[in-house]
């Protein structure tokens, strides 16, 4: 777990990112750093990443590999690691979206490598 959470911190500190978790697809809070009620918002988020899938599994637009949203405070990026676990990242700056979505991509495939994640 160690390995998850400081992979994450490397994240946060490379991306600005003001926050992020990982949940699995049931919204079970497997780790976070910088948000208060982390398990309240992992639930919240497998709520938001289930209905999405599903969204885009009835128009057959393929699987859900990343989610992003913008809101009047920054952006919220949402990123398939492997089976259904997710990584989540927020952000008060939005204007680096494009980085910030490629960065949550590539820590997604190397979280992907770690067993606990498969």
């Amino acid at each position: 777990m160690n390995e998850i959470t400081s992979t994450l911190n490397d994240f946060l500190v490379n991306t600005k990112s003001s926050a992020a978790l990982i949940l699995n697809g049931k919204g079970k809070l497997i780790t976070s750093l910088n948000i208060d009620y982390g398990d309240s918002v992992a639930a919240m988020s497998a709520a938001i990443l289930s209905m999405s899938e599903k969204f885009l599994i009835d128009l057959d637009k393929g699987v859900l590999k990343q989610l992003f949203f913008k809101t009047s405070e920054g952006v919220v990026v949402g990123n398939k690691i492997s089976g259904t676990n997710f990584i989540i990242a927020f952000s008060k700056d939005g204007s680096n979206l494009g980085l910030l979505m490629r960065s949550t991509d590539e820590v997604a495939t190397e979280l992907s490598k770690n067993s606990l994640l498969k």
